[in-house]
């Protein structure tokens, strides 16, 4: 079996000496189906250019306003399900986590857990949650998983990174205009990102944890 390599400078595929392509898993290690892991790449890439997370400009102008090369890219790939009925996921990252150790706003708030079980018991609590007699007409508690959704935050910084492979161009890097996964600020714009909208549709924070929010109508919490 082979034995993945570094990949510090990936390639659309890699390739054994016999031309055969193949692909691993950056958490497990197993080998993916190639033609899988393309597929996700190409979907992820097709994300790149619909939200528009970076426009390209001539490297010499990143070194001109940074004083340094645009920052490195690197996929990542894994299969989120197994191996009967796999799920290949492939995201472009930038690599600035490390890049500048000094910078601190590397975490965005979040909501104490003890937030989610309060809303639990509100919601089955009788004359809170529901009236007397009417359980279906009670409170409703909905989950929402936003689908790449650092790339709706706007990108507050000039950070430069390198093309992947896939969408390069020769003497050219790519000019972030909304946050990209890996980079130190990503977490803090999308909350910036999310706070904005919801005060901005009568949401308020709470006193205790300001990423607990409540409506001013007291309709939505």
């Amino acid at each position: 079996m082979l034995v993945p390599t570094p990949r510090e400078n990936i390639m659309v595929v890699h390739r054994q000496e016999d031309g055969t392509a193949y692909a691993w898993d950056d958490v497990s290690g197993n080998e993916l189906d190639f033609k899988m892991t393309l597929k996700a790449r190409m979907e992820e890439m097709e994300e790149f250019k619909k939200h528009g997370v970076y426009e390209k400009v001539r490297e010499e102008v990143c070194w001109a306003v940074t004083g340094k090369g645009p920052i490195g890219t690197r996929w990542i790939d894994i299969n989120k399900g197994d191996e009967k009925k796999p799920e290949n996921r492939s995201r472009l990252v930038a690599q600035q986590v490390k890049y500048n150790s000094k910078e601190k706003n590397i975490f965005a708030a979040t909501p104490p857990l003890e937030a989610q079980k309060l809303l639990f018991s509100m919601a089955v609590t009788e004359g809170i949650g529901y009236q007397k007699g009417e359980k279906e007409k009670g409170m409703k508690l909905a989950f929402v998983d936003v689908k790449r959704a650092y790339f709706y935050a706007k990108a507050k910084k000039d950070i430069f990174v390198k093309l992947p492979p896939e969408d390069s161009a020769p003497g050219m890097c790519g000019k972030l205009l909304k946050s990209m996964y890996g980079t130190r600020d990503a977490a803090s714009n999308w909350e910036d990102c999310y706070m904005d909208f919801a005060k901005g549709i009568g949401f308020e924070s709470g006193l205790a944890s300001p990423c607990v929010l409540k409506h001013k109508l007291g309709k939505f919490g």
